[in-house]
């Protein structure tokens, strides 16, 4: 069964690992023994935590494929995570009984990831939650600590602050700014709908966070307060359209994203357009091999080139608090002498 959001999380591998050292790395045995078992006469099976790489498809196993992104060939792998989870030991042995069967004390996982390459270094793209993801690294990968010579090989997994990955509060309110509009980069069209997520957390006066969502949010006096007074910024929630589909989705400031499978799609091999589950290769190759990056790039070139200064920046932010300022004295029949009464103009 479908389900209605799929999120998303990107790592970097050490820049020494290659897409063709991938192959090999995927075919290695990761399983491990549950040690608390270590004392009883169970067979290998029972006592053993089966984690392992498994074929996305039989058809390509774990070779290297080609994909058109947006103009762009990009090379990648997609395999499928499978590891076991077991239950603790005063959950899973049973006093004068022993071990419980072992389908009623592990647990299996199974999870797609994709490796893509780009300027000279290999992404991960993992699907799934944040808590199941960790076992992807420390069991299946690099990290953990009971990682041998075999998870040695992958090198450093990086999860947090990678270049083209990595989105600042000053990148949202730049997003935002750009919201029902298009941004051209490399002769590419990114059309940006209206933001119908935002998540605020604090300023200099207040570390309170606020959510919003819905149509239109940063019409409502909610949403522009906070903007008007630069609050920290750390996801955004709009729809992105461009050749070949659109997604629904929520960005993250550490690159990972909430996709809304029933209102994102992307055209498939046949050129209908189909869900975004559906294309799961194409859907994330788009997303983080092209439009994340282009995303990045404009904003930097806006930055670095004077359209998105300083000066600007504060501009909107005055704009945003005109018109919280705006809808709180019409809600609420503030006159203008009130409002000279203020504190502030005092």
């Amino acid at each position: 069964m479908a389900t209605k959001e799929t999120k998303m999380s990107i790592w970097a591998l050490d820049p020494q690992v290659e897409l063709e050292q991938i192959p090999v790395l995927l075919s290695i045995d990761y399983s491990r023994n549950i040690e608390y078992l270590d004392d009883y006469e169970l067979s290998e099976l029972d006592k053993k935590l089966l984690n392992r790489w498994i074929e996305y498809d039989q058809a390509h196993g774990f070779n290297i494929q080609q994909q058109d992104v947006l103009g762009n060939v990009v090379r990648f792998i997609i395999a499928k995570a499978y590891f076991e989870t077991a239950a603790p030991p005063e959950s899973a042995i049973i006093e004068g009984y022993g071990p419980l069967p072992r389908d009623r004390r592990i647990a299996a996982n199974e999870m797609p990831v994709l490796f893509f390459e780009s300027h000279e270094r290999v992404y991960v793209i993992v699907t799934g939650s944040d808590y199941k993801t960790r076992f992807i690294r420390t069991v299946l990968m690099g990290g953990g600590r009971l990682s041998d010579e075999n998870h040695r090989r992958w090198g450093k997994v990086q999860s947090k602050e990678i270049n083209n990955y990595s989105f600042s509060s000053e990148f949202f309110y730049w997003l935002i700014s750009k919201q029902n509009s298009t941004v051209t980069v490399d002769g590419i069209s990114l059309e940006i709908s209206d933001i119908r997520f935002l998540s605020q957390t604090g300023t200099e006066r207040s570390d309170v966070r606020h959510e919003s969502k819905g149509a239109n949010i940063t019409d409502e006096a909610i949403s522009k307060t906070g903007l008007g007074v630069n609050s920290r910024v750390g996801q955004v929630g709009t729809t992105i359209g461009f050749t070949g589909g659109n997604f629904r989705l929520i960005l993250f400031e550490d690159g990972s994203c909430w996709i809304d499978n029933n209102l994102s799609s992307i055209n498939g091999t046949t050129g209908e357009l189909e869900p975004f589950e559906a294309n799961l290769e194409i859907g994330s190759l788009s997303l983080y091999a092209s439009i994340l990056p282009l995303f990045k790039a404009s904003f930097n070139a806006d930055r670095d080139q004077g359209r998105w200064t300083i000066e600007l920046q504060a501009s909107s932010r005055k704009l945003w608090a005109l018109g919280a300022i705006n809808e709180l004295c019409s809600e609420n029949e503030i006159t203008i002498d009130e409002i000279q009464n203020l504190e502030w103009f005092t």
